[in-house]
């Protein structure tokens, strides 16, 4: 049986994000990051086709920083929002009327912290850099240099630091300078982002050769370990942690593990998925299970492992829900479907396919290959405020227009994606 079209295209993206190359999710968003081509690609834009030179590439701001300037606030300090990986800010507003700003070669998907964006750089810098931006206009701040292989890109950040996974390792960076202040010990196979929750670090890693799946957690300022769990069965996505237990999913289903200690609470072998990113809210962890035909959303009890209810709609796109209130939002092939949390029914269907990848008040993001779109979560059938279509761009002998990552603050939304990095901000008058 062919994979679903969302699948295919993850797989993708995690083959490219693992192997380093210009750098996750519209393919799945922890695996990694993917930045703007070199000049020296043809753009395809509309049928149109921009023949590719070694000079500035005039379908992009030749450089930082970009004009007009945002009127960003808030945070998104982690590619999910929270160490539950709900991907849901109750307290910010999100852009019920917006419009691209500018368009930069800025690197890979974001975090906003402290007044400040944090990313893997573009092409024209260091690839293995972070840098560290301001959230207005982009113009870069400062940037560490890390390694030249893949990094998992967004960082996460918390208390003035910024953690970020290579896929060997884990580096610890100062969120205000030009420092990195401690680098983990090697584990091959890392593709998702680091979760940092009551001053750990959690990273998960799949694997490679002759190393195994492990999760494992470190002291948050020092960098010391604090132990490790070997999951046994591989696995690339981000940890979630709530209620003092971390949450992984793979190959041979979802592993609930005792936060302070590191050990074994239970196994969910029905919902396996070594690329599937658990979400954690209000006593339930919510996994979506690769199936041969229709893949399967799981909302299972974090304290037992007891299977609450399973919603297996056709086209359910594979990618982690986004939980608000009462809340899951997944996306089909009928459109993005907002389920009632408590049993799994199916409440309303938002307008357009696509696939929910954040929702900040009452404003939900959602992605469908290269297209962002801003809806209403009130709204019911037709409840698309605005969106966005990307530009096509060819690389070798790929044509795509793909969205990366995005990450919605108060007053912006920040987008990676193939053809560049977008700024959108409110419309101007």
């Amino acid at each position: 049986m062919v994979p679903s079209r969302s699948r295919r295209a993850f797989l993708r993206a995690v083959t490219v994000g693992s192997l380093g190359l210009a750098g996750c999710t519209g393919e799945r968003r922890p695996v990694g990051s993917t930045t703007t081509p070199p000049p020296s690609t043809t753009a395809t834009t509309d049928g149109e086709t921009t023949a590719g030179t070694t000079g500035p590439d005039e379908r992009v701001t030749e450089t930082p920083p970009g004009a007009p300037a945002l009127p960003a606030s808030g945070e998104w300090p982690t590619y999910r929002f929270d160490a539950r990986n709900t991907g849901y800010n109750p307290d910010g507003d999100g852009l019920r009327d917006g419009e691209q700003y500018w368009r930069l070669r800025a690197g890979g998907p974001a975090s906003v912290s402290d007044d400040a964006l944090f990313n893997v750089s573009g092409y024209e810098r260091d690839e293995g850099a972070l840098t560290r931006r301001d959230p207005g206009t982009l113009s870069v701040r400062s940037a560490t240099g890390l390694v030249g292989y893949g990094i998992n890109s967004p960082p996460t950040v918390a208390d003035g630091r910024v953690f970020v996974t290579t896929f060997v390792e884990a580096f610890c960076l100062a969120a205000d300078r030009d420092e990195v202040l401690w680098r983990g010990p090697e584990m091959d196979g890392i593709h998702g982002a680091p979760t940092v929750s009551d001053d750990t670090v959690f990273v998960n890693s799949g694997g490679y050769q002759s190393v195994p799946a492990q999760l494992r957690a470190f002291d948050a300022a020092s960098g010391d370990q604090r132990w490790r769990y070997d999951t046994e069965s591989e696995s690339k996505s981000a940890p979630a942690v709530a209620d003092g237990r971390v949450f992984v999913v793979a190959r041979d289903g979802l592993h609930a593990i005792d936060a302070a200690t590191g050990a074994g609470l239970f196994v969910v072998g029905d919902a396996g998925d070594e690329w599937s990113a658990p979400v954690v809210a209000d006593g339930t962890v919510y996994v979506v299970a690769y199936r041969d035909e229709d893949d399967e959303l799981f909302a299972i009890d974090a304290a037992d492992g007891t299977v609450h209810w399973r919603f297996q709609p056709s086209g359910l796109d594979g990618e982690p829900p986004v939980v608000a209130d009462g809340t899951v939002y997944v996306g089909t092939d009928r459109g993005v479907v907002a389920l009632d949390s408590s049993d799994g029914t199916r409440t309303t269907t938002l307008g357009n396919q696509g696939t929910p990848v954040a929702r900040v008040g009452d404003v939900i993001y959602a992605t469908d290959r290269g297209t962002l779109f801003a809806l209403d979560a009130e709204g019911d059938g037709e409840g698309v405020l605005w969106s966005h279509r990307t530009e096509q761009v060819q690389i070798e002998d790929t044509i795509g227009r793909n969205i990366y990552g995005v990450t919605p603050v108060d007053g912006a939304v920040y987008v990676s994606a193939r053809d560049a990095f977008h700024g959108f901000g409110p419309v101007l008058s």
